[in-house]
């Protein structure tokens, strides 16, 4: 493993003062329509149209809880940083001067809004008192994406241009630290006091100290593509794995141990990830495919149809209502997910360990009659086991493992169930662990 020092002569950052526009709160209605209504199967999904400078809502975080909390968004479209209060069903604009193309948003521990500012290359605040601030970043054309707040007071950045990682303090000066990853997202602070990040070129996941000491940790395979990074419930720091072929989430551990899991669905294009409420033990995840994601500790995968792939789900967070809240940048939109939303088809039982040659019971509960496959994955591949109708309720599946399996469906692999009602066409799928002896 790599571990360097890296000293950075901190930037005395120019101040712009800009004015901030506030709208006044404009009440937000349930879209209809294929872009955003739920797909047949689950009706816990709704959608809200953002009514002013709404264009490409892109990622979003959680401000506050109970009523008095609210979700913060940035809109690349609209050149705007805008909130939304679930309890008064109504958002307002934070700001817009000074804004082009607005990416990563955090809330810092001062409660001021963060953001970074990819057009003209600078980090935003917004000030409680509703003051706008940018900051220029040192290196020109740095392209900032994600930002956290770090244990240090200080909010974290990265520069997805030139591969550094950025600390700005409340006073808007920024230290660019230089280390290896290309293309870093998103960052996260972990259970352990560092920044995690992901490369999106490349298997990589970084982790830097309030010192800029960085460390890099090669994940297993040949994943590529790491986009969205969070702490999970588990003080885990989790993330999602855009690859096209064999999308995963996974997780990885302060000692830089990592396990990733299949999602099952060959085009769910993973996007960003986020941390259930306390004691669900679950990361949520959005996919471009319209599904949003959802992953247990224990490394059960669920994906659910929440929207049409027009809708685009990026940003996602948990509310201070304790809902599921995610961005929907095709429809100019918010989506909301109950933590227990319907889907077609989930396992109820199933074993954990099987033998080659055996024939096992597994249990599937499904909203409606239609049809139920079961598959297994191993190092990449897939390999179906059985094609049948289920019937709506409890259905009970008798599932044969064969004995000439390939080295690759041995050990450690993922069974995979996928359902759809009738003949439509299915997008959702349920993984789990499973041990072939």
């Amino acid at each position: 493993m790599n571990r360097r020092f890296v000293v950075s002569a901190a930037a005395t950052a120019g101040v712009i003062a800009a004015a901030v526009t506030i709208a006044g709160p404009a009440s937000a209605g349930l879209l209809a329509g294929n872009c955003t209504t739920a797909q047949a199967g689950n009706a816990s999904v709704d959608a809200f149209g953002i009514p002013t400078f709404g264009n490409d809502p892109f990622l979003i975080t959680s401000r506050g809880a109970g009523a008095a909390g609210s979700l913060v968004f940035t809109a690349r479209g609209g050149n705007s940083v805008q909130s939304y209060s679930p309890a008064t069903n109504a958002f307002s604009v934070l700001a817009t001067t000074n804004i082009s193309a607005p990416q990563g948003v955090a809330v810092g521990t001062d409660g001021a809004v963060w953001f970074t500012n990819s057009g003209p290359n600078t980090i935003g605040k917004i000030a409680t008192s509703g003051a706008v601030t940018v900051y220029p970043i040192p290196t020109a054309n740095s392209n900032p994406w994600g930002i956290a707040p770090g244990p240090d007071g200080n909010m974290w950045f990265t520069e997805y241009n030139t591969g550094k990682i950025g600390r700005i303090t409340n006073a808007g000066v920024i230290t660019e630290y230089t280390q290896p990853i290309l293309s870093p997202l998103q960052i996260a602070v972990g259970s352990d006091g560092r920044l995690w990040y992901g490369a999106f070129q490349g298997n990589q996941i970084g982790a830097i100290d309030i010192n800029g000491d960085w460390q890099v940790y090669t994940l297993p395979g040949s994943q590529t593509s790491l986009n969205g990074i969070a702490t999970g419930s588990d003080a885990n720091v989790w993330f999602v794995v855009a690859q096209y072929g064999n999308p995963g989430v996974g997780f990885i551990s302060a000692n830089g141990q990592s396990t990733t899991y299949p999602i099952g669905v060959a085009n769910a294009q993973p996007d960003q990830i986020t941390a259930g409420p306390g004691g669900s033990n679950t990361q949520w995840f959005t996919q471009g495919n319209g599904n949003i994601g959802k992953v247990t500790t224990s490394g059960v995968v669920t994906s659910y149809p929440a929207t049409s792939g027009q809708a685009n789900p990026t940003g996602i967070v948990t509310g201070p209502d304790g809902n599921i809240w995610f961005t929907e940048g095709g429809c100019a939109a918010l989506g909301r997910i109950g933590t227990s939303p319907a889907v077609y088809a989930v396992m109820t039982s199933r074993p954990p360990i099987v033998k080659r040659g055996k024939t096992y019971t597994v249990r599937v509960k499904m909203n409606a009659k239609g049809k139920v496959s079961l598959g297994i994955i191993g190092q990449g591949k897939r390999r179906p086991l059985l094609n049948t109708m289920g019937k709506k309720g409890v259905t009970t599946i008798k599932m044969t493992i064969p004995s000439n399996l390939q080295s690759s469906f041995r050990g450690k692999v993922t069974l995979v169930l996928n359902g759809a009602p009738g003949s439509s066409a299915n997008k959702a799928a349920q993984t789990a662990p499973l041990t072939v002896k």
